[in-house]
Parts: C-alpha cells; sequence; structure tokens
C-alpha cells in the first residue's frame, strides 16, 4: 500500500487558530512507502537499505536490508550528508543505534516549513540520484562480465591457435628433481 505525499515549499507557517488555505503545490515525491501501526514511514524505494522516518520522534534511522549484498555504511552516510547538505540535520547528529548496522539522526520539529514533508522530499532526492548511480555501477559490472563471457572476435582466439600450458614442455620442466614440491611437503 503506497501513501501519496504532496510537498509544498515556501509555505510559510500558519499561527494556531487561522484558517489555513491552500497553497499551489511545489513538488511531488513518489516513494514506495508502508505507514507502520504506530504511525513511522517506512520507506522501501532504496536497494539495499530501509529508511524509517519517526514523525513523533522526529528521527530518521536506516537499516540494512536482510540480504543486501554488499555493506550499506556508504549509502547510510551519503544519506545523512544529503540529509546535511540538504538542511535537514546538523552535521554531527548522526549516530548509531542499538542494532547493528543501524544509523539514525533527528531532525527539527518545527520550521519554516512542514519538516516531514522537506525530509521526505530530500529523502527522495537522494534515492533517486542513488537509483542512477547503481544503474550505471551495474550496467559497468554486466559489461565487465560480459567481456569474459561472450568476448568479441578481437578479444579472444580460435580453440587451438594457442597450446595449453600442459602440453608445452616448459610444463614439463622439473627443474631440481632432488627438490620437488609435493603439496603436503617437500621431497629429497
Amino acid at each position: 500500500m503506497g501513501i501519496k505525499i504532496v510537498l509544498d515549499k515556501g509555505v510559510e507557517a500558519v499561527p494556531s487558530g487561522a484558517l489555513e488555505e491552500e497553497a499551489p503545490v511545489q513538488a511531488q515525491i513518489s516513494l514506495k512507502m508502508t505507514k507502520t501501526l504506530d504511525g513511522n514511514l517506512l520507506i522501501d524505494d532504496h536497494k539495499y537499505m530501509d529508511i524509517l522516518v519517526m514523525p513523533e520522534s522526529q528521527r530518521i534511522v536506516t537499516l540494512p536490508k536482510p540480504y543486501a549484498e554488499k555493506d550499506v555504511y556508504h549509502y547510510q552516510q551519503s544519506l545523512m550528508y544529503s540529509l546535511f547538505k540538504g538542511g535537514i540535520t546538523n552535521a554531527m547528529s548522526p549516530e548509531g543505534g542499538p542494532v547493528f548496522g543501524m544509523v539514525e539522526t533527528t531532525y527539527p520539529a518545527q520550521g519554516e516549513v512542514n519538516t516531514l514533508e522537506a525530509v521526505l522530499y530530500q529523502i527522495n532526492e537522494f534515492i533517486t540520484q542513488t537509483a542512477e548511480d547503481e544503474r550505471i555501477s551495474d550496467e559497468y559490472d554486466e559489461n565487465v562480465e560480459d567481456r569474459f563471457t561472450d568476448p568479441t572476435p578481437e578479444d579472444s582466439t580460435a580453440y587451438g591457435s594457442i597450446p595449453p600450458y600442459q602440453d608445452t614442455p616448459g610444463a614439463n620442466a622439473i627443474g631440481d628433481p632432488t627438490y620437488t614440491f609435493a603439496g603436503y611437503g617437500y621431497l629429497y
């Protein structure tokens, strides 16, 4: 189940009791997000980590996905830096959590704009950028793998044009026959 959130940038804080006028929509984001039973937002768009936004305690928590095939600390660090550069968090606020691999930070409860919307917008910008970087990286890895499995005619030779090393005289040369390696020790 997805949640659609519309961001309003530049909306000034309205004093309590004043009538709220509808401001024009300035940006829209699309995140694969689930709302938990306790009101937290679990963002599942990233390939290697889950991002949990806790609106009640103003916390952002990153957790590695259970079967991520690589270390996710670099991604967590990049997200925290992106949040800092976007003006969402303080520079020194990221810290480790009570679970191995968890990194969390806080964001302000109030500001000139809706802070939750600003957090989600900045996370969406980060995910969009890293998704493109991952796509390029995966494409590069696939091309490197294809060079080994399906080489071009310039990169390959016909079978038999180069004899196997075992069939050459150099492979059969023992060197000093009195001192050879037998795999588990030396024979004298």
